[in-house]
């Protein structure tokens, strides 16, 4: 429901009319090809929750394609000198759907309950950063409170996570959150009629919409009635959803499909890449082997990443070279210059590490005990054939005597592992449009269990000042210095291994207009229209 950064690509008659004028009412069906467990922005990190629940959960800011910033909830806003004081001023028209007023108090209550220990944020309370409280100034004034200067703020504020339910909801169902449906009272374009987990979501337009963010194309209700959402976890299954007129949008158009939907005048494209964190595997550093840089330099030379991700996304997912996809603000393109496959050095350092050694199944050995990793992933939320990245990983690696344990298991199994630290590497993409993203995923105190995803268990203090002084700064100069330096230490020390960088590739029906995707490279259907038969 923000910037537009479409791409499109189609055949004939396929391509969007931007001059058509668009028309009100019909029902749009969306396939996804993942699920959530929780569909409470609050909580969950995922960027299903963070794409569908932008249809409920109206932000403070839009962000724009540029970076930059404009009006939604707040009409205006001022940053302290020190950056570290942020007064917003709020539309005074705004409710939710239970006609609660949108207000400061209202801003106040969601971030206390973000910030709550009850609501066990695994994400949203992180983007609130070194929070230190809010004041209400009046009914339309509020202010935002930080210990340190915060320059993220802006770009965390316009996510869903950090959206806004009606104080009334978090006050008397806190606990009934995460199944959405008539508890997910926000003030956006719709209203979530019900969840059915493994199945999807039926939104209804809410009438009484009229605060639109200043990037939207028109004012006002949507123009469907009715957004209905399918999970449809198969890729064929999906294509053939749409082929068979049963779903007018997919998301995840598979690589194998692309060509042909592409050239097909019924079909058009969207596209655009995912900023934030390309999927990367990080290494588990607070144990052997990864706890030897010579270990995490082995196995990221062991690995043919362009062959993989050629091979397997036929060019219509790009590789990654560094910790930020290429999208991301203070992306540093030098990264891709590096070196990167080179057998003779994985196997020169493996040999340094003394597995010297091989077993009957052509592993290495060293004092008895082969050179094993285990990877473990959750089999229901794998998306974009990445469990086909890590079985050609596994190749790759056994061709120098590493032996990759993969271990399919199920959500809840999945984090238990990870809380139990049984684990040497895992794979995960991140998406947020700001290089803040890497505080998430490599700043020394983000764990899981206090909203980070540091899961490569990275320590490092150098790291930390320098992502540190990536968000004290609002000069983007100095910003994208302290990215650039990040960046390439953590390719110095080898703390993940970056494979691809997500896509954002729908297809949609020639028969819906409208449709692009925000600065997350999400969907948007706001402004979407269908024509009437």
């Amino acid at each position: 429901m923000v910037a537009l950064v479409t791409a499109c690509s189609s055949g004939g008659s396929g391509a969007d009319d931007e001059s058509a004028t668009p028309v009100s009412g019909g029902t749009l069906t969306y396939a996804s090809y993942r699920d959530a467990t929780c569909m409470d922005p609050h909580v969950s990190p995922g960027d299903i929750v963070g794409e569908l629940q932008r249809n409920v959960f109206d932000s403070l800011v839009a962000q724009k394609s540029d970076g930059t910033f404009a009006p939604w909830l707040a009409s205006a806003w001022k940053i302290s000198a020190d950056g570290k004081e942020y007064v917003f001023t709020l539309r005074p028209d705004v409710k939710f759907f239970d006609g609660t007023p949108f207000d400061a108090a209202a801003v106040k209550a969601n971030f206390e309950h973000i910030l709550a220990p009850a609501t066990k944020s695994q994400y949203a309370a992180s983007l609130l950063g070194p929070y230190a409280g809010t004041d209400i100034i009046d009914d339309h004034t509020v202010r935002v409170r930080f210990t340190q200067p915060y320059s993220p703020f802006l770009q965390a504020a316009s996510t869903a996570y950090l959206g806004f339910y009606s104080p009334k909801v978090l006050a008397e169902h806190p606990d009934e959150l995460c199944g959405g449906g008539r508890y997910a009272v926000g003030s956006g374009p719709f209203r979530e009629l019900s969840v059915t987990h493994g199945q999807g979501i039926e939104f209804e337009r809410n009438p009484d919409y009229a605060w639109p963010p200043a990037t939207a194309r028109h004012i006002g209700p949507a123009y469907l009635d009715k957004l209905s959402v399918r999970y449809l976890t198969e890729d064929a299954v999906r294509t053939g959803a749409l082929r068979g007129g049963q779903v007018d949008v997919i998301a995840g158009t598979p690589p194998a499909d692309y060509q042909a939907l592409q050239q097909d005048p019924a079909y058009r494209i969207v596209r655009g890449d995912a900023p934030g964190a390309p999927y990367t595997f990080f290494f588990n550093q607070s144990k052997e082997p990864f706890s030897d840089i010579r270990a995490r330099q082995a196995v990221s030379a062991a690995i043919d990443i362009d062959g993989i991700v050629d091979s397997i996304y036929l060019g219509v997912y790009p590789r990654a070279y560094g910790p930020l996809s290429a999208s991301t603000p203070g992306y540093d393109a030098s990264v891709e210059k590096r070196p990167g496959y080179d057998v003779a050095k994985a196997n020169r350092l493996l040999d340094e590490l003394g597995y010297t050694g091989r077993d009957a199944q052509g592993y290495r050995i060293k004092d008895g005990h082969r050179f094993g990793l285990v990877l473990p992933y959750a089999s229901n939320l794998v998306r974009e054939s990445r469990d086909l990245v890590t079985q050609a990983v596994q190749q790759d690696l056994k061709k120098v005597g590493i032996e990759l344990r993969l271990t399919p298991v199920d959500y809840g199994t999945y984090t238990t592992i990870i809380a139990a630290n049984g684990y040497d590497l895992v794979g995960a993409s991140w998406g947020r449009s700001d290089a803040d993203v890497l505080a998430t995923l490599y700043q020394s105190d983000r764990s899981v269990a206090k909203g980070g995803a540091n899961n490569g268990k990275v320590a490092d203090p150098q790291l930390d000042a320098l992502l540190q002084q990536g968000r004290a700064t609002a000069d983007p100069a100095q910003r994208a210095a302290a990215y650039k330096q990040a960046q390439q230490l953590i390719l110095d020390k080898a703390y993940a291994l970056p494979i691809y960088v997500f896509t954002g590739v729908y297809t949609a029906a020639a028969r819906v207009h409208g449709f692009g995707l925000d600065a997350n490279g999400w969907s948007n259907f706001y402004d979407t229209w269908v024509e009437h038969s």
